[in-house]
């Protein structure tokens, strides 16, 4: 069996795309999407997407963390999905709809170029809702915003995101007991003049940040938007690139707009099972 695998990005934030809209869509072993997703025994990615066949959209999908999880909701690779199904599927179809765990979401390219823009919710926006916490970790204490933006995010204000230690903080809260079990994303932000602001991830199931996040970009805007009644679009600047929020103003549904683009594509024979992931010495400290 062979295994064609397309790769794409959002900003930084790397996808494998395995296309199964013409037949019966695999599901993969954790330590198969941990081999597929490792930056050096496999292809390296974030995530892993096999597209399926949907009775209630234009296709559906299994997304898969690269440590093999999975999640409901992912913002870049949604927007990556998209773009690959209106360039190999539906280019005449717009918009173009997606079956997710969380629900049905729809996107759109831009223009014709590789801006591609989508719903990151099913439904429509009444109101956001977020709680508001400290949590203690260590001799510190974070104040904090948690909402679902698709998966879960604590939301951080920092004063210089550049010097802050994202990945001390992120590895503190990300399994912190006050977000039950399966833990939280760790989005930090740092606001500018007006409508921006600088984001960057701790995302759960990579364990580690990456150069953005769909759902923590717009959980950052979000809190930025009711915490500075700030109007939507917001730009928000990330390690990878520059993506905006938005609101439609007629359907009220929250949108995501950034780059979706192509690295390479790819075929496979076999995938092993028995991959176990290595760490360096200074990873384990």
């Amino acid at each position: 069996m062979r295994f064609p695998f397309h790769k794409m990005h959002g900003c930084g934030n790397d996808f494998l795309i395995l296309d199964y809209m013409g037949g019966e869509a695999p599901k993969f072993y954790p330590s198969e999407v941990a081999y597929l997703c490792d930056r050096h025994y496999g292809l390296g990615a974030d995530g892993l997407v096999v597209l399926k066949e949907s009775s209630t959209a234009h296709a559906g999908w299994y997304f898969y963390n690269s440590d093999g999880s999975t999640a409901a909701m992912c913002g870049n690779a949604a927007r990556c999905a998209i773009r690959y199904l209106i360039d190999k599927h539906y280019p005449e179809e717009v918009p173009v709809s997606l079956e997710t765990e969380m629900g049905i979401i729809k996107g759109r390219r831009i223009d014709m170029g590789n801006q591609v823009e989508i719903t990151l919710f099913p439904s429509a926006i009444k109101s956001f809702q977020y709680d508001q916490k400290i949590v203690t970790a260590g001799e510190n204490s974070f104040d904090i915003y948690s909402l679902n933006t698709g998966v879960p995010h604590a939301v951080i204000e920092v004063k210089d995101i550049d010097t802050y230690p994202i990945l001390d903080v992120g590895r503190r809260l990300l399994k912190h007991p006050v977000f039950g079990e399966e833990g939280t994303n760790v989005t930090f932000f740092q606001r500018y003049v007006g409508q921006k602001i600088k984001t960057t991830t701790f995302e759960r199931g990579v364990e580690h940040e990456t150069f953005a996040c769909g759902t923590g970009v717009a959980a950052a805007a979000i809190i930025y938007s009711e915490l500075y009644m700030q109007p939507f679009p917001i730009e928000v600047e990330t390690p990878g690139g520059t993506l905006k929020v938005d609101v439609s103003p007629v359907s009220k549904m929250l949108l995501l707009q950034g780059p979706a683009e192509y690295v390479y594509s790819i075929e496979l024979d076999a995938i092993p099972r028995n991959f176990e992931k290595r760490h360096l010495l200074s990873d384990r400290k």
